[in-house]
């Protein structure tokens, strides 16, 4: 599994995202099969960046399992 750091507190499988809008206070992320956004202040060049796989965005686990994270660490 692949998780993409879209901002400080939001981590996004992208094959999950189904639809990105801009907004005029920042980006709205439409997952798959939901129509409720998730809205987020980052510019949506910035949202793009991340979603086509800007290395400085990206967290992937070691043996391709799931990705845990708490308030203290990243597991993965």
């Amino acid at each position: 599994m692949k998780l993409v750091r879209i901002d400080e507190s939001l981590y996004l499988n992208p094959e999950s995202i189904g639809a990105i809008k801009d907004d005029y206070l920042g980006t709205n992320i439409y997952l798959t099969g939901s129509d409720k956004p998730i809205e987020t202040s980052v510019e949506i060049k910035k949202v793009l960046d991340a979603i086509s796989g800007s290395e400085e965005h990206s967290i992937t686990s070691k043996d391709g399992g799931d990705i845990y994270f708490s308030s203290k660490n990243i597991t993965y």
